[in-house]
């Protein structure tokens, strides 16, 4: 994959991310959404090239489900640790931001790989 096409996934990730943030009223459970969506953005952009790198020339169809699959696997590793000020609101919402997290991804990565 070239480093043009990883700049565009990342970007368009990035504004999936944004766009799809939380903005009702102040609860910790929506605080959470978006504290999950921001981990789940910047876990992919520490990890874009090492993640995507691995893609070959196979089935478009193929690639999306091996990405989403190493996408999935990558955020269901993270572990986030109780810090004294998160409620089980919280933590409940950045698990909920993770999820979806996912289903952005795979919107993205189907825009770059059509089968």
């Amino acid at each position: 994959m070239d480093q043009l096409l990883i700049t565009k996934t990342v970007r368009r990730f990035s504004d999936l991310i944004e766009r799809n943030k939380d903005s009702r009223a102040y609860s910790d459970f929506k605080e959470g959404i978006n504290e999950g969506l921001e981990i789940a953005k910047d876990t992919f952009e520490e990890n874009v090239g090492v993640f995507i790198s691995l893609v070959s020339e196979e089935d478009p169809a193929v690639k999306i489900q091996r990405l989403q699959e190493r996408f999935n696997l990558m955020i269901d590793t993270i572990a986030v640790k109780e810090k004294p000020n998160y409620s089980q609101d919280h933590l409940d919402g950045i698990y909920e931001g993770f999820e979806r997290s996912k289903k952005l991804f795979g919107g993205c990565v189907k825009e770059y790989y059509k089968p």
